[in-house]
């Protein structure tokens, strides 16, 4: 399942696609996109610069996913789905405090 090309992408740019390439590259571009915050905060007048930056990183990282999600023949849509119900799930356990949330005493919002 390749809906966007990706490995054929991979593939022109003289590259095998696998997992742990596309890993390392993510791992990567996930440094750049912390660094590009980080230093937009200590640079404020050169925020936009690193906005741009941080943007590069980000969507290299999107290229990514979509390699490992092909690889593991998985759609990206529904990831995105199971990720959205993951996050719903772990919301309720905090809110029922269940699981690992049975003892969260965390950042309690005042009402």
């Amino acid at each position: 399942m390749d809906p966007y090309g990706v490995l054929e992408l991979t593939h022109r740019l003289g590259r095998e696609p696998n997992i742990d390439t596309a890993l390392h590259i993510m791992q990567w571009e996930l440094g750049d996109l912390a660094k590009s915050h980080t230093y937009s905060k200590w640079h404020p007048d050169l925020e936009s610069s690193y906005k741009a930056e941080a943007k590069l990183a980000l969507s290299s990282l999107f290229f990514q996913f979509h390699v490992v999600a092909a690889l593991l023949d998985a759609s990206p849509a529904e990831l995105l789905v199971t990720g959205i119900e993951t996050v719903q799930d772990r919301i309720k356990e905090k809110e029922q405090k269940v699981g690992r949330f049975q003892h969260y005493v965390g950042d309690q919002k005042e009402e």
